[in-house]
């Protein structure tokens, strides 16, 4: 070796570089000033594809190497030399056994190669040289190159190391993010209130989608009980059979990478949420199907974000305590005969109290109207100014239809916006005028939709609320801020 190509050489083994692709150019550029004549190039063995790809090269034209031309791995030079199967300095390449399956350059006439060899003993790759002309290399080239591949197999490790240092300082924080969300989950479910909205905020942040959706079994559908990322009414899902059922009936992550195409997603719910890719996380309890928490990506992707899957999983556990607490809530509150907030009649009290009014209608035979009201935009109120706001809201607005009533009436809060008023010795014409009136001293310059329904001396009186409910739905879907007579 000469004294310029041994300075070249320590100067490249005591250099920095950028990046282990300017590691290799700058060695691929040394050695083209020693071996002018040859082709050289940087080469991976790529064992778990059977592919022998070339990364860079000089000089290659001539015998057809070229920047990531692929080859079979074993129709390669490399490979037996990699494996010792063959000698790295092979002057007459055509004659040594170990290269007889070579068939991809067959005008190389000489042959020099050493292999990238990591810390581990993995040999990933080859910095080599192929010659025309028989003869061509001597033993001190064979020590430059193996001097030179070092520095490569040096670099190559330092850049793996990085690289995986920064996946694992981003798969910490992303642990960290995700463990902060699930935090705010556990804080929610100790305070008492419906984490099932805090489920949802967390689900979106930990797997930077932009909307999620809890949904929960209500007879043969899922309805949707929380939301974040979205406005819009109440989602009702009916699984059917394998074109939508598995995604609501797995026990495992269910993910759908176009959720444009996919029955599991009805148009109007992909219309309203932009949605490219879903994810169906079920919610588990007594490994039984409790809900499912539907996480929307707005871009399509292939599959989930990386690390988000038992993050997930985790989250979807705390879902169901949270499912827990609120079917817990709904039945305390079911036992209630006083509405917390409001002060009004609770609706077991409306439920206990309507059969008997209608008793009473029916020994004397005077009229009776049931009434259902319901506060128009709630959900967005609560959006723009708060739950809080919305809380005060209820409260006024049950004050100032109390103050509208007759002592006798019962005025009682459903759930949510919506209440029940029974109006005894009061036919249907009588009880629209006085739903008008309530729906008129609606606060803060609010709206109420109602259905009002006189009892026709027969049906039950979970009937007759149905009716109501009915003409509430209609007055909705009418535009809202209307009262609509049941049928």
């Amino acid at each position: 070796m000469d004294v310029g190509a041994i300075k070249a050489a320590a100067a490249a083994s005591a250099a920095s570089y950028r990046s282990f692709a300017d590691a290799t150019r700058s060695v691929l550029d040394l050695l083209e000033r020693v071996l002018p004549d040859c082709a050289l190039y940087l080469s991976h063995l790529d064992r778990a594809h059977a592919v022998h790809r070339i990364v860079d090269t000089r000089g290659g034209a001539e015998l057809g190497l070229r920047s990531n031309f692929a080859t079979p791995l074993r129709e390669s030079y490399d490979l037996p030399m990699a494996e010792d199967r063959a000698p790295r300095l092979a002057n007459d390449a055509a004659s040594e056994p170990g290269y007889a399956e070579v068939g991809t350059l067959p005008r190389a006439g000489a042959y020099l190669g050493v292999p990238l060899e990591l810390s581990d003993g993995a040999r990933v790759g080859a910095l080599a040289a192929l010659s025309v002309q028989p003869g061509r290399f001597r033993a001190d080239d064979e020590q430059l190159f193996t001097m030179l591949a070092r520095v490569l197999a040096y670099e190559l490790e330092r850049e793996s190391n990085e690289r995986d240092l920064r996946r694992m300082n981003d798969s910490l924080r992303d642990h960290a993010r995700g463990m902060g969300a699930v935090g705010r989950v556990v804080r929610s479910l100790s305070g008492g209130g419906d984490a099932r909205q805090a489920v949802c905020r967390a689900a979106c942040e930990l797997a930077f989608a932009p909307v999620a959706f809890l949904l929960e079994p209500s007879g043969r559908e899922f309805v949707s009980t929380a939301m974040s990322g979205v406005n819009m009414p109440q989602v009702t899902i009916l699984p059917r059979g394998e074109t939508t059922g598995r995604a609501f009936t797995a026990r495992e992550s269910y993910f759908v990478a176009d959720a444009r195409r996919h029955p599991a997603l009805a148009q109007p719910l992909v219309e309203a949420t932009q949605a490219r890719s879903a994810l169906f996380e079920p919610v588990l309890r007594d490994g039984q199907v409790a809900g499912v928490l539907i996480v929307i990506w707005q871009t399509p992707s292939d599959a989930p974000p990386d690390g988000t899957a038992g993050m997930l999983r985790l989250l979807a556990g705390q879902a169901a305590v949270a499912i827990e607490h609120a079917g817990l809530r709904a039945r305390m509150e079911s036992l209630a005969l006083t509405d917390e907030l409001t002060g009004l009649a609770a609706r077991r009290v409306f439920a206990d109290e309507l059969p008997r009014e209608l008793a009473r209608a029916r020994r004397s035979e005077d009229p009776v109207s049931v009434a259902v009201l319901d506060l128009d935009h709630l959900g967005a109120f609560n959006l723009l100014r708060g739950e809080a706001e919305g809380d005060r809201l209820i409260k006024e607005t049950a004050a100032l239809w109390r103050n509208e009533l007759r002592e006798v009436d019962t005025l009682a809060r459903l759930e949510g916006g919506s209440f029940a008023v029974i109006l005894p010795s009061c036919g249907l014409g009588e009880a629209i005028d006085v739903v008008d009136r309530l729906r008129g001293a609606t606060p803060r310059a609010q709206t109420a939709s109602a259905g009002v329904g006189r009892w026709d001396g027969e049906e039950p009186a979970e009937l007759l609320q149905l009716r109501c409910e009915g003409a509430v739905t209609a007055a909705k879907q009418a535009g809202r801020n209307l009262t609509v007579a049941a049928d």
